[in-house]
């Protein structure tokens, strides 16, 4: 028996002893119940996406309370079988599953001629009280172009979980423009202007030159962030599927005092409502749908329980690198306009930032009044389309 991959991460510490004591750890159990983690590790390894490689992701609990998220790369079925039965025989471990794609939150549409986001928000009256100084903000999604002139000074050193050992840099532009959104440099006579143009981005890179990325590498991405002080993490991703390892991560986050913001999706409402977005969905996350320049619902922006408030979404400029992927942009382009849940997340992530910033309140605070200050949309009250509503930034930082 060959394993071709083991990655292993807890406060960047290597663990290679997981990889032996998943293979050969002892079975505790009795028979029927050996049956029975059998079986549903058959049925956790038959939902492997097909095509993709067979990775079991474990999620375990270590010795300070924080999850370790560890990967193995099986080379058959029946191996991943075993490992996933094995793990799941072990006190220790809170989760298996088959690891699978998460990805960005993009939807191209009609390019619009201004930044209408920061007048709807009122971001020049709400930045005269306050502009986001001295709070970290972890953008989790393909890296940030920190040298983009618009970003200088605003970026702080990250970490690639991509091709680790190498700096955050974007190969895509999705994570840069995000970075934009939330803290590009204001009245530098040049560009755009952030909404918490005085934040600093902290850059986790999760996603490939191509969006797409992980589960496993999303949830070390956001436990990283969590111990690097992040006091906002921006989630400009997603996946129909659900991960032990996602929502292991956003709970220490969470525990540890962090705003986590994540984008509702871009699958509309249909007939029957949209498939539940990941990591908008878990417990204590802010769930992002998106609206357009006249304050009502994008016609891409996902519905359901998970949309808590909804921002701008529609054709907003910022920041880009140049030869983008897939984003719509030309190959030259400084500055893109682009429209999805992903950029309305990170004007949430903003505005929590600002009220971080200003009043010092916790994760739950801001959470909290995120939706009780927010400008009621549709039904009155919470309804899936809209969530609580639009949000307000200068109502939230002004109690």
């Amino acid at each position: 028996m060959t394993l071709t991959k083991i990655r292993t991460w807890c406060h960047l510490l290597v663990l290679p002893i997981l990889t032996v004591l998943l293979l050969s750890a002892p079975a505790s159990s009795s028979a029927s119940d050996r049956d029975d983690k059998d079986d549903k590790a058959a049925d956790i390894v038959a939902k492997a996406p097909k095509g993709e490689p067979l990775e079991v992701v474990v999620t375990s609990r270590g010795a300070d309370g924080a999850p370790v998220i560890s990967t193995v790369l099986a080379d058959t079925r029946t191996q991943a079988v075993d490992l996933v039965a094995r793990a799941l025989d072990r006190s220790s471990t809170i989760g298996a599953e088959m690891d699978h794609r998460v990805s960005i939150d993009a939807y191209n549409d009609t390019h619009r001629s201004q930044q209408w986001a920061l007048d709807a928000l009122k971001g020049e009256t709400v930045n005269q009280s306050t502009k986001g100084g001295g709070i970290k903000v972890a953008v989790v999604d393909t890296g940030v172009k920190s040298s983009h002139s618009d970003l200088s000074g605003n970026v702080l050193s990250g970490r690639d979980f991509v091709t680790p050992g190498t700096p955050a840099n974007d190969l895509n532009g999705h994570g840069t423009h995000v970075a934009g959104i939330i803290a590009a440099l204001a009245n530098n006579n040049r560009g755009i202007a952030g909404l918490a143009p005085r934040a600093k981005i902290l850059p986790v890179r999760v996603l490939d030159r191509n969006g797409s990325g992980s589960s496993a590498d999303v949830a070390k991405g956001i436990i990283y962030a969590a111990d690097q002080g992040a006091k906002v993490i921006n989630l400009s991703l997603g996946s129909s599927s659900s991960s032990t390892a996602m929502q292991s991560a956003v709970s220490y986050a969470i525990s540890k005092n962090r705003l986590v913001v994540a984008a509702g999706g871009n699958r509309g409402c249909g007939l029957l409502g949209a498939p539940t977005e990941y990591p908008a969905a878990y417990s204590g996350v802010v769930g992002v749908g998106a609206v357009s320049k006249s304050i009502s619902r994008s016609s891409y922006s996902s519905c359901g329980s998970w949309i808590d408030v909804v921002a701008p979404g529609d054709g907003i400029i910022s920041t880009m690198i140049n030869n983008s992927v897939g984003l719509g942009c030309s190959s030259s382009a400084n500055y893109c306009k682009i429209s999805g849940t992903s950029f309305a997340s990170g004007y949430v992530s903003a505005a929590g930032a600002l009220a971080i910033a200003e009043r010092g309140w916790g994760q739950a605070t801001v959470a909290r009044r995120l939706e009780s200050t927010a400008q009621d949309l549709e039904a009155s009250g919470k309804d899936r389309n809209t969530g609580s509503g639009f949000i307000n930034p200068l109502k939230l930082i002004n109690p």
